[in-house]
């Protein structure tokens, strides 16, 4: 049994003058232990779906099944309890401004009913956790952007879930703060066992830490599966959009025929496009190169233009394909 499960998934908003379906027929499970990522374009539903996950936002039909227990039909005070499993941390941190470091940690443990004893010995496992215990005394409006996080971060650890839903967790921060709260994150689910629920709009937050991504495209599911699949083999335009927007490919320049090549691991660094001009004497224009990690390992990939005689067309993805590369033809609009 997955440790959440979304079945047929359908959220409606009915305004004055007209109605928006949000999400429909959505099918998702997450695992124990995964960093699962929920990427999309702006408005298409992601941030919708993870407040149904924890029925801050209630679907107008279909289910969401925690640890065995659909929500709908827990009782108010059931519900409440179910949701101190379910921590979530903001773009925008969402600390209260007149609360140092360890007030605002403190917070949801305070609401717990916790006795104070207890509450301070956790802080102080929590301040070592987020690396920040020479903070603890400090304001938000003392903290940087990125610090900031950490609080929230542990303040979301607090009452030791089982699952933390990350909206937009990084959007807010510089490149380089990004890189340490997503490496804390993963170290919190590697060391903890802590279940990650990671909504994005950025590719690059989905191959740093992410083992499952599920593409949302206008409130539907598009596209899920492994990080590694989804990268290696994307089979719907907004997966390849997605992957494309980020490596910075050019509609301008696609010509009659592409393909896509993916490297893995060991063939990234061979000099697969030397060798294809030097053995088939053939000419192809390289459109696009780059070389990524995705959960752990190297890819690479590389879109090509072909020369227009079919026959020489057909003689380099012959021995692209006997190189043991993954070969796919790249059709319409990458962005």
């Amino acid at each position: 049994m997955s440790l959440i499960e979304l079945r047929n998934l359908t959220k409606t908003f009915k305004g004055k003058t007209q109605t928006v379906e949000a999400l429909r027929n959505i099918n998702l499970n997450i695992e124990q232990g995964d960093i699962y990522g929920i990427i999309g374009m702006s408005g298409a539903g992601k941030s919708t779906l993870v407040r149904c996950i924890n029925f801050l936002e209630q679907p107008t039909s279909g289910s969401v099944v925690i640890d065995g227990k659909d929500l709908a039909s827990l009782a108010p005070k059931e519900l409440r309890q179910l949701r101190q499993q379910v921590s979530m941390i903001f773009q925008h941190f969402n600390l209260l401004q007149q609360r140092n470091v360890r007030g605002n940690i403190a917070f949801a443990m305070e609401i717990a009913g916790m006795k104070k004893a207890d509450i301070d010995k956790r802080i102080d496992e929590l301040l070592e956790i987020v690396g920040l215990a020479d903070r603890q005394h400090n304001y938000p409006s003392q903290l940087s952007g990125g610090q900031q996080q950490r609080v929230a971060i542990a303040r979301a650890l607090a009452t030791n879930p089982k699952i933390i839903l990350c909206d937009e967790a990084t959007s807010a921060l510089d490149p380089t703060t990004t890189t340490s709260i997503l490496n804390l994150l993963q170290e919190i689910n590697r060391k903890l066992g802590i279940t990650i629920v990671i909504i994005t709009h950025e590719m690059s937050v989905v191959e740093s830490i992410c083992t499952h991504v599920a593409i949302i495209d206008d409130g539907v599911l598009a596209e899920s599966g492994t990080v590694e699949q989804i990268f290696s083999q994307p089979k719907t335009a907004v997966a390849r959009k997605l992957i494309f927007r980020k490596s910075g490919a050019d509609n301008s320049l696609i010509g009659e025929r592409m393909i896509r090549i993916v490297f893995e691991g060991s063939s990234s660094s061979e000099p697969v496009i030397s060798d294809l001009v030097t053995q088939c004497h053939v000419s192809v224009s390289i459109f696009h190169a780059d070389i990524r990690n995705v959960s752990g390992k190297v890819f690479g990939q590389m879109i090509l233009q072909l020369p227009e005689d079919k026959l020489q067309q057909e003689k380099v993805i012959y021995y692209l394909q006997s190189r043991n590369l993954r070969v796919e033809e790249v059709t319409g609009n990458v962005h």
